[in-house]
């Protein structure tokens, strides 16, 4: 019986660790050099080799694979050979040496995806990308825009499209969101859940912009409409991992970085280059480091319970008390300064972050106290609070999750008890008829 509630309390403690939205620590990580792309054409080497060629340039190892090579492999003796994946194959419905649930799994172990798709998006390509969240429009659909139309090998149909409403975020989009410049898109939309709070809207469609099959003859409301159709969207994972989605190729394409509108290039060369470097890592990292509380006269907690081997007791498979090991322990109602350092990532440099929304939680089971951090000379994040009149194991938490920047999640146990016996007054003042009978 003491096996069996051993094992029940296992099991219960591994599905409330691994149960949680977001691990800690966590903190942004510098996205790797080691690009794997996984084609279906290998044309499209040529065809779009300036996006290729930007990447070079920031000094990602690009590795080509056909979707059908026997060479194609994303783990060597159980260690991910590469840190991203750019697939663009639209048409691939199964791998030769891999598949969409290896991708998943990259993903799921924190790898990035860049994710390019057409109107001949095949049917597993399609459930991959609904396994992500991302519902893209029916075959044989298409964006069509006759307002803001940009015929580009089409004759008489107006699916090459130029849009204007891009996120307004400059974590995300960098220098070009300074840019007036359209992006000119070709391909099918997609829509994601509203509910779903991971996902970013990238690039929506114009006000005049619809889903809809170009040649099929039934007159049907459209699948998606204006804002609401999706041309380019983005997931940051709740391991920080990142993902893009689009429904077009070509918008990658060396034609499409070159083509005119207005005697002026489209903005698509500026816009994917500060995408890129958003979705592989080198923008919007955040991370922390020095940790530290200590009372406000700078004195440190006490440390009550220290770690002792006791050679004399015999092993067993039974875990300790739950106690708190070398604990630092705070009083009630003691004054405490907590502070850390935070870091963003920018041009290749770390540098501080000094936002003015970033709070402190102290948490037992709920927050007993939240506090916004402030900006202190040195960079560093600090707040002075007094602790509450609760006694307990208790958490410093930090938790920051917005828009464009990676997630940051700190914990710091600590221990908060009582008043001594010998810290309290040793005569109160209304207890003197007490003392006196």
């Amino acid at each position: 019986k003491m096996l069996i509630n051993y094992l029940f309390i296992s099991l219960l403690t591994i599905s409330l660790v691994y149960g949680m939205p977001y691990r800690v620590p966590l903190q942004g990580i510098v996205g790797g050099k080691e690009t794997l792309v996984i084609l279906d054409n290998m044309g499209t080497r040529i065809t779009h080799s300036i996006f290729f060629e930007d990447l070079k340039n920031r000094g990602h190892n690009l590795v080509y694979k056909h979707v059908d090579s026997p060479e194609l492999q994303l783990k060597k003796f159980e260690e991910y050979l590469y840190q991203n994946i750019i697939l663009f194959a639209p048409t691939v419905n199964d791998f030769n040496t891999i598949t969409f649930q290896d991708i998943y799994q990259f993903v799921e172990d924190g790898g990035n995806l860049i994710f390019g798709g057409n109107h001949d998006l095949s049917a597993n390509m399609r459930k991959f990308a609904a396994q992500c969240g991302i519902e893209f429009d029916k075959k044989g659909s298409v964006v069509i825009d006759h307002y803001n139309s940009y015929d580009i090998d089409d004759i008489g149909r107006s699916s090459a499209i130029l849009s204007y409403n891009h996120i307004q975020s400059s974590v995300i989009l960098g220098d070009y969101i300074k840019s007036a410049d359209p992006i000119l898109y070709k391909g099918i939309g997609h829509t994601v859940d509203e509910s779903n709070v991971l996902a970013l809207k990238i690039l929506t469609g114009n006000p005049t912009s619809y889903s809809s099959n170009p040649i099929s003859n039934s007159i049907k409301f459209p699948d998606n409409v204006g804002p609401d159709l999706l041309l380019i969207s983005a997931l940051q994972a709740r391991n920080n991992a990142r993902l893009l989605f689009t429904g077009s190729i070509d918008i990658f394409s060396n034609s499409y970085y070159n083509t005119k509108y207005n005697n002026q290039l489209v903005g698509n060369r500026v816009f994917i280059n500060e995408l890129n470097k958003w979705i592989l890592g080198e923008s919007g990292v955040l991370r922390f480091n020095d940790v530290i509380h200590h009372k406000t006269d700078g004195t440190p907690p006490d440390v009550i319970l220290h770690e002792k081997q006791r050679p004399d007791l015999p092993q067993t498979l039974y875990p300790d008390p739950e106690i708190t090991r070398n604990s630092l322990v705070y009083r009630i109602k003691d004054d405490i300064v907590y502070s850390i350092r935070v870091e963003e990532l920018k041009d290749n440099e770390w540098i501080p972050f000094q936002p003015n929304d970033m709070q402190m939680e102290f948490v037992m089971l709920d927050p007993y106290v939240r506090t916004t951090l402030n900006s202190t000379s040195d960079g560093k994040l600090s707040t002075v609070f007094t602790a509450p009149d609760s006694y307990g194991v208790f958490k410093f938490r930090v938790f920051y999750r917005r828009s464009g920047y990676s997630v940051i999640h700190s914990e710091t146990q600590v221990s908060i008890r009582p008043f001594k016996h010998n810290e309290y007054e040793r005569f109160i003042l209304s207890a003197y008829p007490y003392y006196t009978s």
